[in-house]
Formats: structure tokens, C-alpha cells, sequence
């Protein structure tokens, strides 16, 4: 069934993973390591040294005398180049809802003011949401934009998912790069009660997004379990993709 060339444990590994992913939700529990051992046509001691990795990666829980469970999954952000948080749930094949919604006008803070070039009293306008996937509430969203690019935002009624699109369509703002910074610190209780927080730790994902002209106009943050979130990146190698281009010319 499996190539030669690969360890037959990692081979059965991907099979799991794969059905885990694909046909399992959280709590089911999967077949047992006989029936898996005669579906991918393997020894038990491989099946059960799979298992045992996928256990220890936090995606099965073994119960004695009940048999091997899916626990809850981490949600997966998977951007590709500069994408909405909409676009990449959506990529994934689940559904983003959006469960609280606040927008405030303010005066910034001195950081935000300094990362987005403003100059003393000018305003800006704050978007809180509370996020999440399906029926579960994952992350808290804040968007914050200067108010002078984005007049009467404040104002106007925000119920689209895509932060990004509603810009576009609505100011025609569209980003042109951003720069990012991934960190964890301690959950505020504020931020457990929301989050329904069992854990200590958050994942921010921060995020400084840039028009064509390299004016900054926006400032993200999002706020997550650290245990049932992942985030993740598709990075390309500038200086190859150059060279690629040059060569195309000839």
C-alpha cells in the first residue's frame, strides 16, 4: 500500500492524520488498531507506534478500556500572501462567523498613533469583534484604521466577515504588503472569560498593513488560545522569483 522508501509508521501517521482531518470530528473515536493494522495492510506495532505519535502531537487521546478518541483540533490560519482571516478560514473549509461587534471612534494610543504616521488629535476608528469558526468562538479581532482614510467609518453599518473587502469595496483601500509579529504572553482574565479560556496562554498575531504609496493605514491584532490555535505562513523567496523573472525576459 505505502512506498518502501518511507518509514511505514509515518505512512500510517499521514493516513490518520488525513481521516482526522477529512472524515473524524472531535470526541469520535477512531477504529481500532486491529482494523486499521488491515486496512493499511501493516503490523500492530506500527499502527500503535503512529498512534502513539498523534497522541503525543495533542490529536488523539487514548482512553483505557474505552479506545482512541480525536480531541479537539487546533484551528488552523493558513495565509497566503496577504489574506483576510475570512478568506483563509474559508480556505480551509470552515465556516468564520463573527459573534460581537463594537466600533469606536478615538484618540489612539501613542504606539498605534506612531505606527500609523498620525499627527497629534487625529482620530481613528476601532472594529472589536469576537470571531470564530461554526458555532464556537476562537479569537477576539481588533481593526484599527486611521479615521482621515476611512471618513464616517464609525458611522457606517459593519456587518461583512471580511474586514478587508468591506475597505476595498467602501474606500477602496487595498493593502499592498504588511508586516507581521507573532508573540505569546499570559491571558488577561478578561480575555479567558471571553475565549472560555481553560489555558494560560494567548497567540497574538500582529499585523501592520500598508497602501501601494507605503503609508500604513491599518493595525490588527488577534487574540487566541495558544492550545486550539495555529497559525501559519506561505513565505517566497524574493531573489529567486527575480531571478525567474529575469530569465523569462530571454
Amino acid at each position: 500500500m505505502y512506498k518502501k522508501s518511507s518509514p511505514l509508521y509515518l505512512e500510517v501517521k499521514k493516513y490518520l492524520s488525513d481521516k482526522i482531518s477529512k472524515d473524524f470530528n472531535s470526541g469520535d473515536i477512531i477504529p481500532t488498531q486491529s482494523e486499521i493494522a488491515k486496512i493499511t495492510k501493516t503490523s500492530l506495532i506500527t499502527v500503535k507506534r503512529a498512534i502513539n505519535e498523534l497522541v503525543s502531537e495533542g490529536l488523539l487521546e487514548t482512553i483505557a478500556g474505552k479506545g482512541t478518541f480525536v480531541k479537539d483540533t487546533p484551528l488552523i490560519d493558513n495565509h497566503v500572501g496577504i489574506s483576510s482571516w475570512t478568506d483563509s478560514i474559508v480556505g480551509i473549509g470552515k465556516t468564520p462567523k463573527t459573534f460581537q461587534t463594537s466600533i469606536q471612534k478615538r484618540i489612539p494610543t501613542t504606539e498605534v498613533a506612531n505606527i500609523l504616521q498620525l499627527k497629534a488629535r487625529k482620530h481613528t476608528v476601532l472594529i472589536k469583534r469576537l470571531r470564530g469558526v461554526n458555532q464556537k468562538p476562537i479569537c477576539i479581532m481588533y481593526n484599527e484604521i486611521p479615521l482621515d482614510l476611512a471618513p464616517d467609518l464609525d458611522k457606517k453599518p459593519f456587518d461583512a466577515e471580511s474586514f478587508y473587502s468591506w475597505l476595498k469595496d467602501h474606500y477602496n483601500l487595498v493593502p499592498s504588503f504588511a508586516n507581521e509579529e507573532v508573540y505569546a504572553r499570559e491571558a488577561t482574565e478578561k480575555e479567558k472569560e471571553i475565549l472560555s479560556m481553560t489555558e494560560n496562554i494567548v497567540l497574538i498575531i500582529k499585523r501592520v498593513s500598508y497602501l501601494p504609496n507605503n503609508i500604513p493605514f491599518e493595525i490588527s491584532k488577534i487574540i487566541a488560545p495558544a492550545n486550539a490555535y495555529r497559525y501559519k505562513s506561505r513565505q517566497i523567496n524574493s531573489s529567486i522569483s527575480e531571478i525567474d523573472t529575469i530569465k523569462n525576459k530571454f
